[in-house]
C-alpha cells in the first residue's frame, strides 16, 4: 500500500480560514478528524487496528456538551487593534444557520469575531441525538513518535488527513485545504467537569503553501477561564494571536451572562 506521506513533508509543508478563515477552523477540526461516532464502529481490515483504537480513545475524551443542550446564549464584548465593540449571540444546536449575533452599541461586530463565536460554539457539539453514527475511516500508523504520539494517516481521505493522538487526547490535526496545508497542534488541555472529558484550551494553527512549503501564517489561540454553566464549559476568554509577515494582530473576546436551554431526551442524564 502506498502511503503518500512523510513526516519531514507534513512538518515542512504543512488545526479551526486564516485566511479561510477562523470559521473553517470547526469545520476543519470536527469534519477532518472523524471522531464523532468512533467508539461505535470497528477498524476495517483495511486499516491498522491500534490505530483506529487510538481514535477510538481520543473521540471519547472529547468534550461536547451534554446531548440534552439545544441553545446557547450569552452576551461578549471584543477588542482587536484599538477598535472594540460588544454584542449578543443565541444558537440553536443542529440548526443550519442557527446562530444569530447582534451588535450593541454603534460599532459592527467584524466577521472574524462572528466566525470565531461561532466556531467556538460548533467545536462542543456532538452528534444529534438519534443521529446516525459516522463509520470510522481506515486509517494505519505511519510515523512513531513517543514524545507526540503516533501519526495516523486516514486512508482514502481527499484532504490528505493525518493526525497524532497522545495519552488519549487527539493533539494534532494535518490536512491540505484550497491550496494550503495546515496543521492544529493542541499545546493545553482543560478538564471537564466528569475528570475524563478535555476541551482544548491553547493550540496553534499554522498555514503553508502546499505547493511550495512556504509557510503563509500562524494563529495562537489561548481560553483564559472557563464558565461552569449548569455543568457545561464555555470559555470566560479568548486570545487570538495571528501572525503574517511581519504583522502581528491580536483579538479579545470576552464572554458573560452564558445561557444554555436544554430538552428533555429519556434515557440520557445530566
Amino acid at each position: 500500500m502506498k502511503v503518500p506521506i512523510r513526516e519531514d513533508h507534513i512538518r515542512t509543508s504543512e488545526v479551526l480560514g486564516m485566511k479561510l478563515h477562523i470559521g473553517v477552523v470547526g469545520v476543519v477540526w470536527l469534519a477532518g478528524t472523524g471522531l464523532w461516532a468512533a467508539d461505535e464502529k470497528q477498524a476495517s481490515s483495511k486499516g491498522d487496528p491500534r490505530g483506529a483504537a487510538l481514535l477510538q480513545e481520543a473521540a471519547k475524551t472529547r468534550y461536547t456538551w451534554n446531548p440534552e443542550v439545544s441553545a446557547v446564549s450569552g452576551k461578549f464584548t471584543w477588542e482587536k487593534d484599538g477598535k472594540a465593540g460588544a454584542g449578543t449571540f443565541r444558537s440553536v444546536l443542529h440548526k443550519r444557520g442557527g446562530l444569530s449575533i447582534t451588535a450593541e452599541g454603534e460599532a459592527e461586530v467584524p466577521a472574524e469575531v462572528k466566525d470565531h463565536i461561532g466556531s467556538t460554539i460548533m467545536h462542543r457539539v456532538g452528534p444529534a441525538p438519534g443521529a446516525p453514527g459516522r463509520p470510522q475511516p481506515e486509517s494505519v500508523i505511519v510515523v512513531e513518535d513517543d514524545a507526540r504520539g503516533p501519526l495516523i494517516l486516514l486512508l482514502g481521505d481527499s484532504m490528505n488527513s493525518s493526525q497524532r493522538v497522545k495519552d488519549g487526547k487527539l493533539v494534532q490535526v494535518n490536512r491540505v485545504m484550497g491550496g494550503k496545508r495546515f496543521t492544529i497542534d493542541v499545546t493545553e488541555f482543560e478538564k471537564g467537569p466528569d475528570g475524563h472529558r478535555v476541551y482544548p484550551a491553547a493550540f496553534t494553527v499554522s498555514w503553508w503553501d502546499a505547493a511550495t512549503g512556504n509557510k503563509l501564517e500562524k494563529q495562537s489561540y489561548t481560553t483564559q477561564g472557563f464558565h461552569l454553566v449548569e455543568g457545561q464549559m464555555f470559555p470566560k476568554a479568548e486570545i487570538v494571536v495571528s501572525e503574517k509577515g511581519d504583522k502581528t494582530t491580536t483579538l479579545a473576546i470576552h464572554y458573560s451572562d452564558i445561557k444554555f436551554e436544554t430538552i428533555h431526551l429519556q434515557g440520557v442524564g445530566k
